[in-house]
């Protein structure tokens, strides 16, 4: 495969896809490191979607002739950007057949977590830069290469249909330069500017749910075991919050949450959370110790810290400039299950700008609804998101949550240095139990979940009776709560579906921690 070339694949398309397709040939085409690959070179890509470009057309076909002997060669335009080693003397004829491809614009994933990078370049030294302020662009398949990169897909190879904006995709296609038209990001000056960049005509195109392997003895593993990981998840949740078991069930049910069933403006399983009542008598590095463990545990996060000049200034929303005709990138911009972490604890009062309200309106629509509207100038164009917020903050937050709770420090875990190395050193020891947990946060709550009819009607008698005895302050949100709690419960605990003793024990966590929000006051 080393030495295909799209002239090849074009000529031997059925038994270069057979041979691709063999099981371990597709990890064995060669990475994209950086600018000094070979150009014709067949390279493997996984990145993000950021933007889709309008279809082009271009030649199907393509004749050589050599205005000295007259001899004609014949070539096929796919694969291709342009007519390469063409010779003095050689004119190019193109057919009348025109081909649509579908250009998308493709970044290294955004928040990956250095340890979620490719197991096939695990021994390799890539220096990343630890900064928690900065979001960190890697490319789990290829750490080195961290730029834009423009992706030629063939509607008869793959249905473009299926390709959406912030998806993950994992691409195999030759290498080719093409130039293309760059905002020159100086938003007082129209113009734009003119630049050569990498792009990859691709032969194969895979959709990736989740970066963490799933095939199916590894996710029957999980599940079987998912009640003792499960303890040990929790444990090691509860020291990093400080002796505080409580907070540590819902930090993991924000941890292990997805969105299933999503219909119009309802999100089922939707867990926006804040933990509140951080003493600020603690560490001031509390917060960054506490998403540096999240970072790794999960896949892809972001730290966010919330200020009035980070929100008056931070370009989160992504915008379209109509000079490039290009979507451009904002911070929020984010895949699927990119856990984002809210730091509130150092906020001040201050006043919000235009610019700032926008942010921060896009902060509240991703927790209430799990949309963002991209600014298109003129109007706004709501996208889906799927990104569970964490916040942390001293007194309630400013934005808006599903679930809230106060935060207990034990008063033994006074050294919060001390606490949190001694996690990390802790996980550090046991790799293959931090395989798991990782794994288990990834697809734990992917595994599908029945509702039984008898416990529906248990559910229904005691929302009944909750309604009789607090009409006031008992509705359907109420319910759907104490339902989503149940869930991750269950899926906790490898169930796929939950028992009145289940549901029991969602109820009872629910109104221990109504209990300890009502007796301290903020």
């Amino acid at each position: 495969m080393d030495t295909w070339t799209a002239d090849i694949w074009n000529d031997n398309e059925d038994e270069c896809k057979k041979t691709l397709n063999e099981p371990g040939n597709w990890e064995k085409i060669p990475l994209l490191f950086d600018d000094k690959t070979t150009l014709g070179s067949l390279v493997r890509f996984k990145g993000m979607i950021q933007d889709m470009l309008n279809p082009e057309y271009y030649s199907s076909s393509f004749t050589i002739i050599n205005a000295e002997n007259e001899e004609v060669a014949s070539r096929r335009a796919k694969y291709h950007s342009s007519t390469q080693n063409i010779q003095p003397g050689e004119e190019v004829v193109f057919g009348n057949a025109l081909m649509e491809r579908q250009i998308i614009a493709c970044i290294p994933i955004p928040g990956l977590n250095e340890w979620a990078k490719d197991l096939a370049n695990a021994n390799q030294n890539v220096e990343l830069e630890n900064n928690t302020n900065k979001r960190i662009r890697l490319d789990p398949a290829c750490q080195k290469y961290s730029k834009e990169i423009f992706i030629f897909v063939y509607p008869e190879d793959f249905d473009t249909n299926e390709l959406k904006v912030n998806q993950i995709v994992e691409v195999v296609g030759f290498l080719d330069r093409r130039t293309i038209q760059e905002d020159n990001e100086n938003l007082h000056e129209q113009s734009s500017i003119a630049k050569e960049t990498h792009c990859i005509h691709a032969v194969q195109l895979k959709l990736m749910k989740t970066l963490i392997s799933e095939n199916e003895e590894s996710k029957n593993l999980i599940w079987n075991e998912a009640l003792n990981i499960h303890a040990e998840l929790k444990l090691v949740l509860t020291q990093a919050l400080l002796g505080d078991s409580l907070v540590a069930d819902y930090l993991l049910f924000y941890l292990i949450s997805t969105t299933y069933n999503r219909q119009h403006n309802l999100v089922p399983g939707k867990f926006s959370l804040n933990i509140r009542g951080i003493p600020e008598s603690i560490d001031k590095n509390y917060t960054k110790h506490l998403y540096s463990l999240i970072s790794y545990l999960v896949v892809k996060s972001e730290y966010l810290p919330i200020q009035i000049h980070t929100l008056n200034n931070m370009d989160m929303i992504p915008r379209k400039c109509y000079t490039s005709n290009r979507l451009l990138n904002g911070l929020l911009q984010l895949s699927d299950r990119t856990h984002l972490v809210l730091d509130e604890t150092d906020l001040q009062p201050g006043n919000l700008d235009s610019k700032g309200m926008k942010n921060y309106e896009a902060l509240r629509n991703i927790i209430s609804n799990q949309q963002m509207k991209y600014d298109f100038t003129y109007y706004g164009m709501d996208y889906e998101t799927q990104i569970p917020v964490l916040t942390l903050s001293i007194g309630k937050s400013i934005l808006p949550y599903d679930i809230d709770i106060v935060l207990k420090p034990d008063p033994s875990c006074s050294n919060i240095e001390e606490t949190m190395n001694s996690v990390h050193g802790y996980l550090k020891s046991q790799l293959h139990l931090l395989d798991k947990l990782r794994k288990y946060i990834a697809i734990i709550s992917t595994f599908p979940f029945n509702y039984d009819e008898d416990i529906l009607k248990v559910i229904e008698h005691d929302y009944v009776e909750m309604r009789k005895a607090d009409p006031k302050n008992v509705s359907g949100d109420d319910l759907h709560r104490f339902m989503m709690i149940s869930r991750l419960i269950a899926l906790c605990s490898g169930k796929n579906e939950f028992n009145k003793e289940i549901w029991e024990s969602g109820k009872s966590l629910e109104n221990q921690r109504y209990l300890r929000n009502k007796e301290t006051i903020h």
